[in-house]
């Protein structure tokens, strides 16, 4: 019992300082998109973002928020909630297919 908790509390470390930088972990705005076949988690974090470091965090964020650990989760058909965050002078955009 005690090596669980060690284990837990371990992991929450490690991954708490990644949680606390990425701003789709923190936003409560959320798109919800219907993944297509063909299609990945990065591809459709690109319609949301250019830049590349964002680019990473939202594609984590999409992985985490969805439970998605692994390709296999991935299905044509599911719905994904995807996390928004916009700039102070700008709305958010979806780029077009």
């Amino acid at each position: 019992m005690k090596n669980i908790i060690i284990t837990i509390v371990i992991g929450l470390a490690v991954l708490s300082p990644f949680n606390l930088t990425n701003s789709y972990l923190r936003t409560s705005e959320f798109d919800t998109v219907i993944l297509q076949h063909g299609e990945s988690i990065e591809t459709i974090a690109s319609r949301y973002t250019s830049d590349n470091e964002q680019l990473q965090e939202l594609t984590v964020a999409i992985k985490e928020i969805n439970d998605i650990k692994n390709d296999r989760d991935l299905r044509a058909g599911r719905k994904l909630q995807i996390p928004v965050i916009a700039d102070d002078n700008q709305k958010v955009q979806v780029a077009s297919r």
